[in-house]
């Protein structure tokens, strides 16, 4: 399966993977960053989000990733 992380260091929020890929991320209202959704999620801190995701999913990430304006996100 699939890994996906998100930076929240250089995260700016700009929630464009929230609207490519809503089943994937989300708004985290503790840091103001965005985070990998449940039941994805395998571990969020402050500083990044980390998840697991179905192959089927992986294109919808690596598309989200690729327009992230400040290239927090990574897809492996």
């Amino acid at each position: 399966m699939p890994f996906v992380k998100v930076n929240k260091n250089t995260c700016i929020t700009a929630g464009v993977c929230w609207s490519l890929a809503p089943d994937i991320f989300e708004y985290d209202p503790t840091t103001g960053k965005t985070r990998i959704k449940d039941p994805y999620r395998k571990d969020d801190t402050s500083f990044e989000s980390i998840g697991e995701i179905p192959e089927r999913m992986k294109e919808i990430a690596k598309g989200a990733a690729d327009v992230c304006p400040t290239l927090s996100i990574t897809v492996e």
